[in-house]
């Protein structure tokens, strides 16, 4: 292996560790694109095969950049960028000829690597971003010195990252910063919710599994009943005959209802790339920024593209109270279809005293002929509706509440399907709520004169685990998955426990990272005296963080250059207890005498040591006049 191509493994390393977070964003061809150019390469250094020709390396790029083209057409967020600097990352190890070369391969790794930014700004990540940039200076380093140990190499480049952290720190809470994300970029595509406008059956089913967060939420008082933990965050209000779409010419209206049992609380939502806000039934006070509808759902000004923390009160209540009748969209079904359940619908409604007898006989249909909670009902046909109700009678609760709306509107009674979250996870360390993904859930309303909207939630009727356990205590550990449930068993209990442990390190870190904002920048810096708003109040913030840079350097300078002069001389303290075991026999070395002269002088009063006392004489002056660095690291 030449010296050039002893390089190329080592950065190929550092590419592949910088790239590695974004895999399960990236088009899989660019990822085999990369893996496969890679091997490549290593392939032709192994076995001294000859590298594609400069015509060849041209296509190439040509290739790759029509097909970001073809994937990504005129759509240019972080993901299209991130896929650009992946095929680069893919071709130039092969033009890694020369020092520059090398060198700009390295800087592209860096950069990156701080486009992990651009993805999440969590723990994890940053940790990750830590090891990857350890990574990239040891092969920096070893480019620069690939005659070191690969050791030392990590070493140096532990020490720089420590050295930079006082810097690091400094430029985080002085610098500059951009009303948004860290790196002032906007992600769009970032963030995962389990609803979207539009309920129809499977789609709660499929976040079963998902384990990501949804939101968190941390109570003033203690924890409410799980009886009262149901998120509203989306009204579906039109029915279609096969599913449910969202309302978007809801009004805005403001709170009229009476305080029951306020409940304050701060949600920490993660980023889902819409604008509804989840909140507690019923809200009462809403956060800034954010508007309240007539159907009772919270909406953001703006789209939710990164972590937002946002303060509500509710009043712990499944009905709404008196209010106006609804609109006639609320009892709209398609004219035809799902004649079976038109009939069932006209049937219980005959000679009802009420809406609540009427809501009391379709959830004893329910119980009485053995309908089951299921992920994996049969596919519905041309009546969905009747399909459920008459054939599998299974489902999940978009299946159930979407059926019992139908039989609702149907008699002629206001219904709507609402779209959430139900309970969460205690953390026993934060003592705070974990909603999760699989913690979606759908549930009903419907309308009478006395109480206004009152929550019915058909689910419980068949599977009234789903409240307190949530899917595991209402689905069998057949549909929950048998790996999970049978060969993960025994630890279950301490995977829950870092489970929530982790989960509350990276909530305290992204309450100080995350969460130190630009507002809060400018509070700091105008208790430190600088209004960041005018020219001079800028030339004395950078000043400042010019000045403590500066003061940290010399820091650095003066440990730096005391440590050297108080570093032992191992060289002369080996030379040293050589003279004196030389001493103890007779030998003694005058003043004046040097090492060569003086290993002349006792070679003729000992020849039999002559040559021990030559050889450590001649290492001795080697170590000491030619090359002193290198001997203290020997010794």
């Amino acid at each position: 292996m030449d010296d050039t191509q002893k390089y190329i493994p080592p950065i190929i390393l550092a590419l592949f560790v910088s790239l590695l977070p974004h895999v399960v964003r990236l088009p899989l061809w660019v990822v085999l694109w990369c893996l496969f150019m890679w091997a490549y390469l290593l392939f032709s250094i192994i076995y001294n095969r000859p590298k594609p020709e400069k015509w060849l390396k041209n296509a190439l790029a040509l290739i790759a950049f029509a097909g970001l083209l073809v994937t990504y057409h005129t759509r240019l967020d972080s993901n299209a960028y991130i896929s650009l600097l992946a095929l680069m990352a893919a071709i130039k190890p092969f033009e890694a000829t020369t020092h520059r070369d090398r060198m700009v391969t390295i800087f592209l790794a860096y950069f990156i690597v701080i486009t992990s930014l651009f993805q999440s700004e969590t723990l994890s990540v940053m940790i990750y971003m830590f090891v990857s940039v350890l990574v990239t200076t040891a092969v920096l380093v070893r480019i620069n010195d690939s005659n070191g140990r690969l050791k030392t190499h990590f070493r140096v480049s532990a020490v720089i990252l420590l050295q930079a952290t006082p810097v690091m720190l400094i430029l985080f809470f002085l610098f500059p910063r951009i009303d948004g994300s860290l790196v002032g970029i906007t992600r769009s595509d970032t963030g995962v919710t389990g609803f979207s406008e539009v309920l129809q059956p499977g789609m709660v089913s499929r976040l079963v599994e998902e384990k990501s967060v949804a939101f968190r939420v941390e109570f003033e008082q203690e924890i409410p009943a799980f009886e009262h933990l149901y998120w509203r965050g989306i009204v579906f209000s039109h029915f279609d005959g096969s599913a449910w779409h969202r309302n978007k010419n809801v009004p805005e209206a403001e709170i009229t209802f009476e305080s029951i049992n306020p409940i304050n609380y701060r949600i920490i939502l993660e980023p889902h790339r819409s604008r509804w806000l989840f909140v507690l039934d019923f809200p009462e006070q809403i956060p800034q920024h954010a508007s309240l509808y007539a159907d009772f759902t919270v909406l953001s000004n703006e789209a939710v593209y990164r972590t937002k923390r946002y303060p509500v009160i509710s009043g712990i209540r499944d009905h709404t109270g008196r209010s106006g009748l609804p609109e006639n969209e609320y009892t709209r079904v398609p004219h035809t279809g799902n004649p079976k359940a038109r009939a069932l619908a006209k049937k219980m409604s005959a000679g009802t005293g009420g809406t609540e007898i009427l809501v009391d006989r379709a959830l004893d249909y329910f119980r009485d002929n053995d309908f089951v909670y299921t992920l994996n009902p049969p596919l519905a046909g041309k009546h969905p509706i009747d399909d459920f109700l008459f054939d599998f009678q299974g489902g999940y609760c978009e299946h159930y509440s979407s059926a019992f709306a139908f039989l609702m509107r149907a008699a002629g009674v206001p219904a709507r399907v609402v779209g959430g979250y139900l309970g969460g996870e205690v953390n026993p360390y934060g003592n705070y709520l974990i909603v999760r993904q699989s913690h979606a859930h759908a549930w009903v309303e419907v309308w009478s004169e006395k109480k206004g909207w009152s929550r019915v939630d058909p689910t419980l009727a068949v599977a009234p685990g789903r409240l307190e356990g949530g899917m595991e205590g209402a689905l069998s550990p057949d549909e929950l998955g048998i790996f999970a449930t049978k060969y993960l068993q025994p630890f279950s209990a301490f995977i829950l426990q870092a489970r929530f442990g982790w989960d509350m390190v990276s909530k305290s870190w992204e309450a100080w990272f995350s969460g130190y904002s630009y507002d809060q920048q400018q509070a700091l810096l105008e208790r430190l005296g600088v209004d960041h708003s005018h020219g001079k109040g800028m030339v004395k913030l950078l000043a400042a963080g010019l000045v403590l840079v500066l003061l940290l350097f010399g820091v650095y300078l003066l440990l730096h250059m005391r440590g050297k002069q108080e570093r032992p001389d191992n060289v002369k303290k080996l030379y040293g207890k050589f003279l004196r075991k030389l001493a103890r026999t007779g030998i003694e070395k005058q003043v004046g005498d040097g090492p060569l002269e003086f290993a002349v002088k006792a070679t003729r009063k000992r020849v039999d040591l002559e040559n021990p006392i030559r050889e450590i004489t001649d290492l001795y002056v080697m170590l000491r006049y030619e090359d002193a660095t290198h001997g203290a690291e020997a010794y």
